[in-house]
C-alpha cells in the first residue's frame, strides 16, 4: 500500500482530505491551520553531523505545510527522541536551531516532550489563524506556476552522499491562488495538483534545478509549489496553467504516471533506480 492509499484507510473520517496541505479547524469563529509532522534520519534521509541545521530544517519543514495553506505560525510543540549516543553539545546545538528558526517565523514553543531511543527520531505540531484561505484547489482560469527557490537540493545531497542544506524561511507570496509544500520532492508535489485539480493542464518549462532526476526523488526540500495570476518578486515562474484541457507536463514531455513511491521498496538503491529508470524513459 503506498502513502496515499494508507493515508485515506486511516483518515477516513478527515474531511477534505489532500485539498490543503493543514487541516483547517474552527476556533472561536476564525479559521485556524494545524499540522503535525514526524521525521526520521532513516527514512526523511536529513544528515546529523550539524545539529543546528537539523534543527532549523526541521522546524522549517514543519511550518511549511501551515505557510502552504495561508496561515501565520503561532504556536509549536515537538517531540524529541534524542538517540543515547547523542553528547550534551550536541543536543544543545540542535535546540539553538529549533530555537533560531521559530523565532524567524515568530512562532512560540508551548510545550512538548523528550526521550532516548537508539535512534533519533522528532515530531513537531504547530498551528495558526489562517490570514487568507489557500489550499491546493485551484481556481479555473489561466494561471503561472511558480516555486519559491531552487529545487532537488537535496536529492542532489542524497545521491552524493553530501550534507543536507539548511532550508531557507519559506513565504507564499500575498497573490497566490493555490499552494502546495514539496515535502515529497517536486513531482510528487506537481502530480497531487494534477490529481486534485484534474480539469486543469500544468506545463513545466525549465524548472530551477541541475538535474532532472533531482525533481523526481521524493527527498523534500520543503520549498513551496504555487500559482498565481500576477508577477511575483520572490518567486520563480516554472510554467503556467491552462483551464479546459488536462495532463502534467515537464519540458515538453507529458507526464502520465506519478513518481515512484519508495515505501514500496525495500532498500534505498532500488528505489532510486526505479527513478532513474522513469527519466530514462521520459527523457533518455
Amino acid at each position: 500500500m503506498n502513502e496515499y492509499a494508507l493515508i485515506r484507510a486511516l483518515f477516513s473520517n478527515v474531511s477534505d482530505l489532500f485539498k490543503s496541505d493543514a487541516q483547517l479547524i474552527q476556533v472561536a469563529g476564525q479559521t485556524w491551520g494545524i499540522t503535525c509532522d514526524s521525521f526520521s534520519l532513516e527514512e526523511d534521509l536529513f544528515t546529523a553531523d550539524n545539529p543546528r541545521i537539523l534543527g532549523q530544517n526541521l522546524v522549517t519543514a514543519t511550518l511549511a505545510d501551515l505557510i502552504a495553506t495561508g496561515c501565520k505560525p503561532a504556536f509549536y510543540e515537538h517531540t524529541l527522541t534524542l538517540p543515547q549516543t547523542a553528547s550534551e553539545t550536541w543536543a544543545r546545538e540542535l535546540s539553538a536551531g529549533i530555537s533560531a528558526a521559530l523565532d524567524c517565523a515568530g512562532c512560540k514553543l508551548v510545550g512538548g516532550d523528550m526521550g532516548q531511543a537508539e535512534k533519533f527520531a522528532y515530531t513537531g505540531v504547530a498551528l495558526g489563524p489562517q490570514t487568507r484561505p489557500v489550499s491546493r484547489v485551484m481556481p479555473l482560469e489561466p494561471q503561472n506556476l511558480y516555486v519559491s527557490g531552487p529545487l532537488g537540493d537535496v536529492n542532489e545531497s542524497v545521491l552524493k552522499r553530501l550534507p543536507t542544506p539548511l532550508f531557507e524561511p519559506r513565504v507564499l507570496p500575498a497573490c497566490a491562488l493555490a499552494s502546495i509544500d514539496t515535502s515529497s520532492g517536486f513531482m510528487d508535489a506537481l502530480w497531487q495538483l494534477h490529481e486534485i485539480n484534474p480539469q486543469l493542464k500544468l506545463e513545466v518549462f525549465n524548472p530551477p534545478v541541475k538535474d532532472v532526476r533531482y525533481l523526481f526523488g521524493a527527498a523534500g526540500e520543503y520549498e513551496l509549489l504555487f500559482t498565481a495570476k500576477d508577477p511575483v518578486e520572490n518567486g520563480v515562474c516554472i510554467g503556467r496553467v491552462t483551464p479546459g484541457q488536462a495532463g502534467v507536463y515537464l519540458n515538453g514531455k507529458e507526464i502520465k504516471t506519478p513518481p515512484p513511491d519508495p515505501r514500496a521498496f525495500g532498500a534505498l538503491p532500488d528505489y532510486i533506480k526505479a527513478v532513474e529508470q522513469q527519466v530514462y524513459e521520459l527523457f533518455g
